[in-house]
């Protein structure tokens, strides 16, 4: 009897990471995971709410090195940079997110091919922080 093998690629871990985001937010605010394949560059997310919407392209690390100034790839493809920098040129909000289990780095550079560790520990935040952001952008709330 052979065993079969689970192999969580990249991919897959951050199809679970987007699910996580999708499963705490309000059900007031539209998600739209997309899976298009015959639209190069389009993000993985839109999300809509009585306030706001944006585009999300997701990016997902499983570990971290360990050196302060190792670099982190972004890994956007060319299309996927042409298409969100496209739409940033038409006042679109549209956003590039890294995540690395529960730290999640947003940037609106999508030129950028990688961050290092200290950049990615200093300017990331908590997941919890990114979901309440998101929350507020789409529902028009306040941290007051």
């Amino acid at each position: 009897m052979s065993h079969a093998r689970l192999c969580y690629t990249p991919y897959v871990k951050e199809k679970e990471f987007i699910n996580k985001v999708h499963k705490h937010l309000p059900k007031t605010i539209y998600r739209w995971k997309i899976n298009d394949p015959y639209h190069g560059g389009v993000p993985d997310t839109y999300y809509s709410g009585p306030s706001n919407h944006c585009w999300i392209e997701y990016k997902y690390t499983e570990t971290l090195p360990s050196r302060s100034t190792s670099k982190i790839k972004f890994n956007l493809s060319e299309q996927q940079r042409i298409w969100l920098k496209r739409q940033k040129e038409f006042n679109i909000f549209v956003y590039a997110v890294l995540a690395c289990k529960n730290q999640v780095y947003i940037t609106e550079n999508f030129d950028l091919k990688f961050i290092t560790l200290k950049e990615f520990q200093k300017e990331s935040i908590p997941f919890t922080m990114f979901v309440k952001g998101l929350t507020n952008f789409c529902l028009g709330e306040t941290n007051d």
